[in-house]
């Protein structure tokens, strides 16, 4: 049986101060990726955030791995989960905020590295939606898992 949650209000969209701390965010962390397994840096970021809005916070979960937790009474649990590793290729698009990073990749080889995937994009967008949420409580009740997991596959 599935539980209806009723949503009452919308949740407001992020506001410029907000969009612009996002932004920030995404071109650090685009800036600076992190291979499979190394993604500290990222995780350090995720999880100073979550601490920021009120989050309970694990760090080291299965490795890298983030968990922050938000109580707010009686409701519904509901999981948002955000990949943060980076691929080993070499980014071309000429960006300001490029990455220009390089590692060994997990068969020892030197790489470059570079969010060419998506998940720079993904941990920004969890960011935002943990501090919507943490922010609007008096809209909603149930508990929100923020999951920034340890990669389920070694690249």
């Amino acid at each position: 049986m599935t539980e209806r949650i009723d949503t009452g209000d919308a949740l407001p969209r992020p506001t410029g101060d907000l969009l612009a701390k996002l932004e920030q965010a995404y071109k650090d962390i685009h800036a600076h990726p992190e291979l499979s397994m190394q993604e500290h840096g990222t995780a350090d970021i995720a999880a100073a955030w979550l601490r920021e809005q009120g989050y309970e916070v694990t760090e080291g979960v299965g490795g890298t791995g983030v968990v922050g937790l938000l109580r707010n009474g009686d409701g519904a649990t509901v999981l948002l989960r955000a990949d943060m590793d980076a691929l080993p290729l070499q980014e071309s698009m000429g960006l300001p905020y490029a990455s220009r990073e390089s590692g060994t990749d997990r068969f020892g080889q030197p790489t470059s590295i570079a969010h060419s995937c998506g998940h720079d994009m993904h941990v920004s967008w969890l960011m935002g939606a943990t501090q919507i949420l943490a922010g609007n409580r008096d809209k909603w009740t149930g508990t929100v898992i923020a999951v920034f997991p340890t990669p389920y596959w070694p690249r």
